[in-house]
């Protein structure tokens, strides 16, 4: 190993050769510059972060009294035509702003300098004589400098008739300013004729006018241009033609260039922030664009002053005429681009201020969607995971929303901040769409044959999805299983995450009675109940067999009769397998999302019931007074799990939904309230408490014990709180209160708490508990749906993966990665048929809708994909479905379809409507025509 290599991880001169070579090259250090780049441990360039955001030849460049390090870094052969990317401009565009003519010199000395190379349109030279009429202290000095550099880029090469993007000349610009001693350079250095009247202002002046009225005696000087070199064509005219907005002239010096077989070079080149391509397309000229791209232009083509294709840039524009001039080109690319698909591209810029007869965004969008590519990537998500849909929301535009979920948006996709598109649609717009889900097969009502067809295809996630580019491999090749039932897996999604999401938004939580929704979550619960039914089974078996050995067997120190001891031993092996796989559900719940597993309040009481429940079972050698204590804690926290769990069941949602919100009410209010308890229960401690001296007398051995005796509940503070809070529910037991120290005092303090505390706090509370069970009956059918969603949701992230509690604002200062962190996928282990049980797409509805006959009892059928059997012939696969299902009818709940045919109704009555306003209208229109030609 070569000792004397530098490397990142550390050096004689640092830690890091890039900031080594940075400083080197700050602090003049020539040696230690010269030494990084002979040791090779530095990349030239490397573009250093805020705040220069250039390379070193760049940096160098940049600063004065540097030519050295210049020539150094030439000598190694640094890029010295690179255009930097934030600035636009390459190292002698950067020499020349900065008035460096030493460092200038140096890049003219490197026979790979390209002179002529643009910086936002302007040639080096260009921009010299332009940086002359900004100079404003010492003009003279500075003056004197960037003429010498003129000089030198003249001697040079460099090309004096090269325009800018609005087609000012270096002649033009010299000769308004009046610098004499640049026309002359040029008059001197240049090697081709002089155009000068190749550029005029607003006002009809051109160069030629500028110079007989400064300098008449220089413009004979100048060479007469010939006819023909007026009309040589070149790079320079025809984008001159584009910055005048001249179509007919560049089309037909651009076919003059075709007939010679010339066009190619010219086709390629580009004026340093855009092709001509670019260019023509952001102008909205259709005539170039056709003419560019049947001369052979290349449609993908960019430049490093604009890395936006053509496409893009008229979809962003809205021209859909020139978009599908790109459509109809075999060689046009519509894959995504710099992180954004032209979907996204369209979606973003419709509502931008540009209008116009060539600008038309809905058009664009149609032809987007005529592409395959387009259709297929729909949710497509950029850098920031936002998706068109997240676009068109984020506007307000209601009508491309609707558009984008017609053509299979996904409403549920999260972008990095957590907000699905759900976040910004607007609740009647997703109504209108939802209610556009539900349709029928035309014939009457009474029918037998009338068919309701809902579709679901809004919740489809793109890997899920039977578009989806896993499907163009059979999934279950039986040559090679591992990898197919990975693939298999990859296409498993949450299913119910954007309804999760409307659960807790106020607007759309309506939306969730929907006949759509509600009949998506009856199929849902329908594939989920057997789940929910066994784990409620198994906790029941193990919440019975539990309390029956606490109560009859645990801490028994007495012999007991044989039957007995069998029914302990056996709910205690029943119990203790129970425990066991109590641990393994909430163990996996735990490794699946360990900081979301613990936001749960139930998950903690599920952890201190497994603690609990472990030291019954497993430690029998305890005192009794602690033995008592378990087995009280253990028989509450058991049942309450058991609640909470049948709680789940979506008919009797509403009494838990009480429960938890009269419950976390009452928290709320008492927590504040509690101020005024606490002040009472000290009050009453320093009034009623037994005086210091009498408790310190000595007791009288021959006095009788007085069983009678009450206890002192105010002697300490604590057990003064405890009373109070008894005393909270109107057990006073004011007999046992000794008032008789502080008598006026007492009664007016225990009158007051009497007042405010039993009186009117507790009815306040009795009021609030009233409001809101009123208030959560009134919404019964909705807190069931919620309910059934929640449900639904945790299973899938227990079996899918996907978190299902929200994250808390506590937990948000942690990394994303901590919060995310998951140790084990669900997908991997033996639940993978569970997972695939639960999920409808795509297998059990490949085509994400489903057909309901309302005369046939309600019968469900589910069309399936043609041909059948496309991958596979096990029909589990096929259809997602086992042996007992495939024996069953699905039906409809009554209820949903009665909802279904009052939307079918309502959208009847609408169309009636609208055709009866279409009718007043157009009779309007022909009256008003008739009146006119009166």
């Amino acid at each position: 190993m070569n000792s004397n290599r530098l490397s990142r991880g550390g050096s004689l001169f640092g830690t890091d050769p890039q900031v080594q070579l940075r400083s080197a090259l700050r602090t003049n250090d020539i040696a230690t510059f010269k030494k990084l780049l002979g040791y090779g441990a530095v990349d030239l360039e490397y573009v250093y972060q805020y705040p220069d955001y250039k390379t070193c030849l760049e940096l160098a460049v940049s600063e004065p009294h540097k030519k050295e390090f210049v020539k150094l870094l030439l000598q190694h052969e640094a890029q010295v035509n690179n255009v930097n990317e934030t600035y636009g401009g390459a190292p002698i565009h950067l020499a020349v702003e900065c008035g460096n003519k030493e460092a200038l010199a140096a890049l003219l000395e490197d026979d790979r300098i390209d002179v002529n190379v643009r910086c936002k349109g302007n040639t080096a030279l260009l921009m010299a004589i332009k940086q002359i009429q900004d100079l404003d202290d010492d003009r003279e000095h500075e003056l004197e400098v960037y003429e010498h550099m003129i000089e030198m880029l003249l001697k040079a090469g460099c090309d004096a008739n090269a325009p800018d993007q609005k087609g000012v000349t270096p002649i033009y610009s010299a000769a308004k300013q009046g610098l004499e001693r640049v026309i002359t350079y040029i008059l001197d250095y240049c090697r081709d004729p002089i155009d000068l009247d190749a550029y005029t202002d607003i006002r009809g002046r051109s160069a030629r006018y500028y110079l007989q009225e400064a300098f008449p005696h220089l413009v004979g000087r100048f060479k007469t241009m010939t006819e023909e070199a007026k009309e040589a064509v070149g790079v320079d005219k025809l984008f001159s033609y584009l910055s005048r907005h001249d179509e007919d002239k560049f089309v037909r010096d651009l076919g003059r260039l075709v007939q010679k077989n010339e066009h190619r070079p010219i086709l390629a080149s580009n004026n340093g922030m855009n092709t001509m391509l670019q260019l023509a397309t952001d102008k909205g000229f259709e005539k170039v664009v056709s003419a560019l791209l049947n001369s052979g232009a290349d449609p993908n083509a960019t430049c490093s002053g604009n890395n936006n294709r053509p496409v893009a840039i008229a979809c962003a524009n809205g021209y859909h005429k020139i978009l599908r001039m790109y459509i109809e080109n075999e060689s046009t690319l519509f894959e995504p681009y710099n992180g954004e698909s032209l979907l996204q591209t369209t979606v973003k810029n419709m509502r931008s201020a540009k209008h116009g007869p060539k600008v038309n965004y809905r058009d664009c969008l149609d032809l987007l969607f005529s592409l395959e590519s387009i259709r297929k990537n729909v949710n497509y998500s950029d850098i920031k995971d936002n998706t068109a849909l997240h676009y068109a929301a984020r506007n307000g535009d209601n009508e491309t929303v609707l558009y984008l979920l017609r053509k299979g948006a996904c409403i549920g996709l999260r972008n990095k901040f957590e907000e699905p598109p759900l976040a910004d649609i607007n609740a009647k717009t997703l109504e209108s769409y939802l209610d556009e889900c539900i349709q029928t097969n035309g014939e009457r009502p009474s029918d037998d044959g009338y068919e309701i067809h809902m579709k679901y295809s809004f919740l489809v996630y793109p890997n899920n999805s039977m578009e989806n580019e896993l499907w163009e491999v059979p999934l279950m090749d039986k040559s090679n299983n591992n990898n197919d039932l990975k693939e298999y897996d990859a296409i498993l999604a949450p299913e119910t995450e954007a309804l999760l999401y409307m659960t807790g938004n106020e607007e759309l939580r309506p939306l969730l009675a929907h006949p759509v929704i509600t009949s998506f979550l009856y199929l849902k619960w329908q594939r989920i109940s057997c789940l929910f039914y066994a784990n409620i089974t198994f906790y029941l078996l193990f919440w019975l067999c539990l309390n029956i050995y606490i109560i009859s067997g645990y801490g028994v120190e007495y012999k007991q009769d044989k039957s007995l001891e069998a029914l302990n031993a056996a709910t205690h092996v029943i119990a203790s397998i129970g425990l066991i796989m109590l641990v393994f559900r909430e163990l996996f719940q735990l490794l699946v999302s360990p900081t979301r597993y613990l936001q749960s309040i139930e998950n903690w009481m599920e952890i201190a019931l497994i603690v609990v429940s472990a030291w019954i079972v497993c430690y029998d050698s305890a005192q009794e007074s602690t033995k008592q204590q378990l087995s009280a804690i253990a028989i509450l926290l058991s049942s309450a799990e058991l609640v909470l769990l049948i709680g789940q069941f979506p008919t009797l949602s509403t009494n838990i939904v009480m429960l938890k919100t009269v419950s976390w009410n009452f928290l709320k209010f008492l927590l504040w309230y509690c101020i005024l308890i606490i002040a009472f229960a000290l009050s009453f401690y320093t009034l009623f408490r037994k005086d210091v001296e009498e408790d310190q007398r000595p007791p009288n051995p021959n006095a009788a014990p007085d069983a009678d005796e009450d206890e002192d509940f105010f002697e300490d503070p604590g057990r003064s709180l405890f009373k109070t809070i008894v005393m909270l529910t109107g057990e006073f037991d004011a007999g046992s209160i000794k008032f008789s120290a502080f008598p006026v005092t007492s009664h007016i303090i225990f009158v007051v708490f009497v007042f405010m505390i039993p009186i009117v706090l507790f009815n306040l509370l009795n009021g609030l508990a009233v409001s809101d069970t009123q208030e959560i009956r009134a919404d019964a059918e909705l807190v069931g749906h919620v309910a059934r969603v929640k449900l639904i949701s945790y299973f899938e992230s227990v079996l899918i993966g996907k978190m299902y509690t929200r994250e808390m604002s506590c937990w948000s200062w942690l990394p994303a990665s901590v919060r995310d962190v998951n140790v084990i996928k669900p997908q991997l282990l033996c639940i993978r048929p569970f997972a695939r049980r639960i999920s409808l797409f795509p297998f059990f509805l490949p085509k994400y809708r489903i057909v309901v006959k309302p005369n046939q009892g309600n019968r469900i059928e589910i069309p399936q994909p043609e041909p059948a059997g496309k991958y596979g012939d096990d029909d589990d696969v096929e259809g997602g479905r086992c042996c007992f299902e495939r024996c069953q009818a699905y039906r409809l709940d009554r209820k949903i379809v009665k909802s279904a045919k009052l939307v079918i109704s309502k959208k009847a009555h609408v169309s009636e409507f609208d055709e009866i306003k279409s009718k007043l209208e157009s009779l309007e229109n022909t009256l008003k025509s008739v009146l006119q030609a009166k």
